[in-house]
């Protein structure tokens, strides 16, 4: 990442809008926004599926459930954060994850110039071929700041993302069961 680049940059952004970039309030911003952006986008480029690998033997097919997982991400179309929390369900096949590499696959994913959409899709798939397991939901309920800061202008809604693969994908009973289990 070219940290100097994008000081540059954002102070161009503070020019164009109208701003003294000398004004003392302003000296460093460009530099805070640059170190910034380094922390955003940090998993640009980390592959999630590699923190996935750390697997353990086991032979129960009982549906593990990790729940309220705080996220933040940035919106691709405005470069505005988006914010909130991922549920996760998945029914092994012979391998289990730690809980913490399922949270470091999902700030990986997080930490990129993203659409809600797409990160649900990603980590359900993530998680789908690495482990082989029999099925996985990801649940995603987030806050848009594109949709609170401009645009429409709606602060309380929040946008809802289901990503299923395998029999949460082609099972009603068990996507229900894990649904209940959720709410």
């Amino acid at each position: 990442m070219n940290l100097k680049q994008i000081e540059t940059s954002f102070a161009s952004i503070l020019e164009a809008i109208g701003e003294d970039t000398h004004r003392e309030g302003l000296i460093d911003t460009p530099k805070r926004v640059a170190q910034s952006y380094s922390e955003f986008f940090s998993g640009i480029h980390q592959d999630p599926r590699e923190e996935l690998k750390k697997t353990i033997d086991t032979d129960k097919k009982d549906m593990i459930i990790e729940k309220n997982i705080d996220f933040y991400s940035m919106c691709e179309h405005h470069f505005l954060p988006f914010f909130g929390t991922v549920d996760i369900a998945y029914i092994p096949n012979k391998k289990i994850i730690g809980f913490g590499h399922i949270i470091t696959a999902l700030e990986i994913l997080a930490k990129r110039p993203q659409l809600q959409e797409r990160l649900g899709s990603e980590l359900a798939d993530c998680i789908f071929e690495v482990l082989q397991c029999e099925g996985v939901m990801v649940i995603i309920k987030a806050r848009h700041l594109c949709m609170t800061m401009r645009g429409s202008k709606k602060e309380n809604s929040r946008i809802i993302t289901v990503a299923c693969r395998g029999s949460f994908e082609n099972d009603s009973i068990k996507r229900m069961e894990a649904i209940t289990l959720l709410k």
